[in-house]
């Protein structure tokens, strides 16, 4: 009986894993495409953003608790040749994400487009919820 209770557990597990609720953002900067995953946390101070090229700094926070501060939040910065970054772009989704909202390849953000005129970068992202809401 212990061997296919553990065998079953096992074959769901990749399921449960996957069910989590989890955002992937898809960038696409100077030529390069790169999806970025973010999983849900309790506090947005210890979320890193992620460098792009030689300009951008994109950073997602993706909080699910609790309900009344629920979103997930884009922030994208520039990294000026000196000083700290500065921001460009900050956007506010509630989560969780309203059934039926999610266009193929646009997610729920729709395709949003970043543009920093001192050196002429441009970035676009989007933004899809994958797993279930808690």
């Amino acid at each position: 009986m212990k061997p296919l209770l553990l065998a079953v557990l096992s074959a769901l597990l990749p399921l449960t894993a996957d069910a989590a609720p989890r955002i992937v953002c898809h960038t696409h900067y100077n030529g390069e495409s790169q999806a970025h995953v973010a999983r849900p946390v309790a506090t947005p101070y210890g979320v890193e953003g992620v460098t792009l090229g030689e300009r951008f700094v994109f950073r997602v926070v993706f909080q699910d608790r609790p309900a009344d501060i629920a979103a997930v939040k884009v922030l994208t910065s520039v990294l000026p040749d000196e000083g700290p970054p500065q921001p460009v772009h900050q956007a506010t989704y509630r989560w969780p994400v309203a059934a039926g909202l999610q266009l193929e390849g646009q997610g729920f953000t729709g395709l949003q487009r970043v543009f920093e005129p001192t050196y002429n970068g441009h970035l676009e992202y989007w933004c899809e919820a994958l797993g279930r809401a808690r």
